[in-house]
């Protein structure tokens, strides 16, 4: 991880977030960057709810890259596909990345559901200003913009939402 992290309060939680020092991949934004790429980690410290609300119970969380699947059951749930899914530190050892089905059979066991716990990602343009500075989104969605580094050179700016709720 890298040395630098960030704080930030959403009700009675709060959220420390580590990233790692860079990620690979080539294209814009999140594109190519493989599914179950480490991206950071969180500390949790007190009940927190993730975007489809279920509670995130206190603890350290890795947080890989993730997409919502393309399969018709995820049709006009989220305006964009990028997630960072949360799995429990304790488990998750291994830095590479984990494919699709291994980062969510792992961030499963978060919340116990059969779906993952999730946390969306904005790209720049819905997440305005600067980074660590927090926006508010067109679906009411509170955020924090953030930057993790991006080999071989660059950085990917994106709003990661903190609180609000899809409802599927």
């Amino acid at each position: 991880m890298g040395a630098n992290g960030a704080r930030v309060a959403v009700g009675d939680a709060t959220l420390d977030i580590w990233w790692v020092q860079s990620i690979g991949g080539d294209g814009p934004g999140w594109s190519g960057v493989d599914s179950g790429t480490l991206v950071g980690a969180a500390r949790v410290s007190g009940p927190f709810k993730e975007i489809r609300g279920k509670v995130v119970a206190p603890g350290v969380y890795t947080l890989r890259y993730g997409q919502q699947p393309q399969n018709g059951d995820h049709l006009g749930i989220s305006p964009y596909r990028d997630f960072l899914l949360l799995s429990p530190a304790a488990v998750d050892k291994d830095p590479k990345a984990l494919g699709f089905d291994g980062v969510v059979a792992l961030s499963k066991q978060v919340i116990g559901t059969s779906h993952p716990a999730s946390l969306s990602i904005d790209p720049p343009e819905d997440a305005p200003g600067a980074v660590l500075s927090a926006y508010k989104n067109d679906s009411g969605h509170d955020g924090v913009v953030f930057e993790v580094s991006r080999k071989p050179s660059g950085t990917i700016k994106f709003g990661l939402i903190v609180s609000g709720l899809i409802v599927h």
